[in-house]
């Protein structure tokens, strides 16, 4: 892949740009549609609380372990062409996971949609870069930190309605045969050249060699860990909307899962904002810390079972609207922490790696804490100290900018001293 060289400034290609956000958003499809089935799944299988957490996580496995393989891969192969094998994959674990007949199988399934989610997810952002002038990249990127929120929502808004029609097998079969649409979408979409270089760049640069440049960067391993501390918060609190409406509030599926629709849809607003604020000279860092404040107050609102329910909603509104700025935030900061354009992906999928850690872990350790405890306030006990780690993973990645800032402003102003 290659950046636009100085005074080339090429105009945004917005058809394409946003049918690519728009088969990310199909793909996100993968997020949301446990948690709408998560009520009627827990009796029909029989699933134990923890259960359900591993099938909201499990997902999330496979990347959790080699989320920054599946970068190399995409880089390796071209983004293009490893975004079509993430579909084929999603498609065909999602079948299966329609006949699964226990728990076990439907844990398997979801860790085989995982990969090709994950696989998707690395891949199109450095095409959606490929077809943006320089002007637009935050913006752009920005959008693309909504595919995830808006993709959960979209299933959560018509998941109940779609299960009380078909069965949650249903939703399951659905959601896999929609994707032969989006991968047409997706051909006609993507820039063309990636297929060429794809099967190029192995040549000049070693997958090995590759890796080891993004790894040694301090950028990309602090964007890591700030991702990680956000996916680890949000898919807790955003995924058991539904389940503790209804069995805690005992309002009806549907019901349940529309507002839990509403809570990812408000996830949007903030990496919008984020790519605006950005554009307009915020720090990076300063937007993360407001939300890491943000994350902690919202959880604490949600998560305290004595509090009204709509206080309760309204708590994780402000959870996920302001959350959103954290995402947005650091996929605008790919290209500047990337050691070159061709590691785009990598750096992508280090990064998600750090997401999928979260969205393993937290699920699984949040369930387990309130199963233990009989409560779902328990879960602070979690979800509060991962917000001070937000914060402090946060002030470091601000330092290293600040820093690399001033080095380039003294660099930019050395010529003109010796040349007085």
């Amino acid at each position: 892949m290659s950046a636009p060289q100085p005074g080339s400034e090429r105009a945004t290609s917005w058809a394409r740009v946003l049918t690519l956000l728009a088969t990310g958003i199909a793909a996100a499809f993968l997020v949301g549609k446990a948690p709408a089935a998560l009520p009627v799944l827990r009796p029909e299988l029989s699933l134990s609380l923890f259960e359900a957490g591993l099938v909201v996580s499990m997902f999330s496995l496979v990347a959790a372990l080699a989320g920054v393989l599946f970068g190399l891969v995409s880089d390796h192969f071209g983004r293009l062409r490893v975004a079509l094998t993430g579909f084929v994959l999603a498609l065909a674990a999602g079948l299966a996971g329609a006949a699964a007949p226990n728990p076990a199988a439907l844990i398997a399934s979801r860790a085989a949609e995982g990969v090709g989610f994950f696989l998707v997810s690395v891949s199109l952002p450095p095409l959606m870069m490929r077809l943006s002038g320089e002007r637009h990249r935050h913006t752009v990127m920005g959008l693309w930190g909504t595919f995830l929120p808006a993709g959960a929502a979209m299933v959560l808004l018509g998941g109940g309605s779609t299960i009380g029609l078909v069965g949650w097998r249903g939703l399951w079969v659905v959601l896999s045969a929609l994707y032969v649409p989006v991968m047409l979408a997706l051909w006609w979409a993507a820039p063309r050249e990636d297929l060429h270089e794809g099967r190029h760049e192995p040549t000049r640069a070693s997958v090995v060699r590759r890796l080891r440049e993004v790894v040694h960067a301090p950028g990309p391993l602090l964007m890591t860990a700030t991702f990680g501390c956000y996916s680890a918060q949000y898919l807790p609190v955003t995924a058991f909307v539904p389940l503790i409406l209804v069995e805690r509030a005992h309002w009806s599926v549907a019901a349940a899962a529309a507002a839990g629709a509403l809570v990812m849809a408000s996830n949007i607003t903030g990496n919008i904002a984020a790519g605006l604020l950005l554009d307009r000279g915020v720090k990076r860092v300063r937007l993360v810390q407001v939300a890491a404040v943000a994350l902690a107050v919202g959880a604490a609102l949600l998560m305290t079972e004595t509090l009204p329910v709509p206080l309760r909603i309204a708590g994780a509104i402000v959870f996920a609207s302001f959350g959103g700025m954290i995402p947005g935030s650091m996929f605008a900061a790919v290209a500047r922490h990337s050691p070159s354009p061709g590691h785009t992906a990598t750096v992508n999928g280090l990064m998600f790696q750090g997401v999928a850690v979260g969205q393993l872990v937290g699920p699984a350790i949040t369930t387990f804490v309130v199963g233990e405890a009989g409560t779902w306030t328990a879960a602070l006990f979690y979800l509060l100290p991962m917000s001070g780690l937000l914060l402090l993973a946060a002030g470091r990645l601000g330092r290293l900018e600040a820093a690399q800032d001033g080095a380039a402003t003294r660099s930019e102003m050395s010529p003109q001293t010796s040349s007085k």
